[in-house]
C-alpha cells in the first residue's frame, strides 16, 4: 500500500523540495499540508493538489508518517506529538537546536516504536554511495570537506528566520560531519573556530585518521557543492559533485527506502538516532568555537 505523508510546513524547502517528493511516488502519497501560516498552507497545499489541515491534530489523522520542513526548534517541539500520536517521522537535520530537545525526539520516537529517517539529502546520492564504498575500506588518513554556499544571503530564497549567516554548522554542519564519519569512522572535535561566517573544524577519527572541515552559508557568489577529498592508503579519492544527479531519481530513492521500512518496521542506519549523535557531535564544535546559537 501507499504510505500517506503529511507534511508539515509551508516555506521554500517543503515547497521545493519536500512537498514534491512526497507527492511524486510512487511509494508515498501527500495526504495534506499544516503549516503554522495558514495562508501559506493553503498556497502549498492547492499547488500540490492536496488538502491543507487547520491544526496539527487534523493532519496527523490523515496520515501514517510526518514530514517535517520547519525549523530545528519547531521540529523538536511537534516531532515528539507526532511520535506519540504512532506516526512514523521523517525529520529534517538538524533535530533540534539543543542536545537536550533532540534527546526528547528521540525518546519519544523510541517510546512509540515508530521508524525515523533523518532527511540527510546526499546520502542517496550515488556520488556519496561510490565515496562511502571505496574510502573505509581503502583506510582514510586525511579528509578535506568543505560546504561552502550563499543561502543566508540577501535574495536568496532559504535566507529565512532560522537560517543566520553565523548557522552555518546547523545548517550545512551535519551534512559534512555525517559524510566525514561515515568515511572514517567516529569523530572527536580537535579544534573548531567561528570567523565572521565562516567555522573550521579539525576532527580526529577512532581508526587514527584527522579530517577538516569548512561550513559557510553566507559567502557571496558560492553555490556549494559539498566537496571531500580523501588521502588513503591507496591513494587520493575525491567526491563526485553530488548536486549534479538528478534531483527527482534521489528524492525517489529516499520515499522508497522510508516506505520499506515502515513495511518492515525497521528504521534505516540515517534514523533518529543518528541524528542525535549529530547533534551531539554539533554541540562539541559549538563548544570549542564558544559562540552561542
Amino acid at each position: 500500500m501507499t504510505l500517506r505523508v503529511g507534511l508539515v510546513g509551508a516555506g521554500p524547502w517543503a515547497a521545493m523540495s519536500t512537498g514534491p517528493m512526497l507527492a511524486a511516488g510512487p511509494a508515498t502519497t501527500l495526504a495534506g499540508v499544516w503549516a503554522r501560516r495558514p495562508a501559506a498552507a493553503r498556497e502549498l497545499a492547492g499547488r500540490l493538489g492536496v488538502p491543507a489541515f487547520d491544526g496539527f491534530g487534523a493532519l496527523l489523522d490523515a496520515c501514517d508518517a510526518v514530514a517535517f520542513a520547519v525549523p530545528p526548534d519547531v521540529q523538536a517541539h511537534l516531532a515528539p506529538v507526532a511520535a506519540g500520536a504512532g506516526r512514523h517521522l521523517v525529520l529534517e537535520k538538524p533535530l533540534a537546536f539543543t542536545v537536550e530537545d533532540a534527546e526528547r525526539v528521540a525518546a519519544a520516537a523510541d517510546a512509540a516504536g515508530v521508524v525515523t529517517q533523518l532527511l540527510l539529502t546526499n546520502r542517496w546520492t550515488t556520488a556519496v554511495d561510490a565515496f562511502l564504498s571505496e574510502v573505509p575500506r581503502a583506510r582514510p588518513r586525511v579528509l578535506t570537506a568543505e560546504f561552502v554556499g550563499s543561502s543566508a544571503c540577501p535574495g536568496s530564497p532559504f535566507a529565512t528566520a532560522w537560517r543566520r549567516p553565523d548557522r552555518a554548522l546547523y545548517d550545512v554542519g551535519p551534512h559534512v560531519l555525517d559524510l566525514l564519519e561515515a568515511a572514517a569512522g567516529p569523530a572527536s572535535v580537535v579544534h573548531a573556530v567561528t570567523a565572521g561566517a565562516v567555522t573550521a573544524v579539525t576532527l580526529e577519527h577512532e581508526g587514527g585518521a584527522v579530517s577538516s572541515a569548512t561550513l559557510s552559508i553566507a559567502t557571496p557568489g558560492a553555490r556549494g557543492p559539498l566537496r571531500c577529498e580523501a588521502v588513503t592508503d591507496d591513494g587520493r579519492v575525491v567526491l563526485a559533485d553530488p548536486g549534479a544527479e538528478d534531483r527527482r531519481l534521489v528524492r525517489r530513492r529516499i520515499t522508497d527506502e522510508f516506505a520499506s521500512a515502515v513495511a518492515a518496521g525497521r528504521s534505516p542506519a540515517t534514523d533518529v538516532r543518528h541524528g542525535l549523535r549529530l547533534q551531539r557531535l554539533l554541540a562539541a564544535v559549538d563548544a570549542h568555537t564558544g559562540r552561542t546559537r
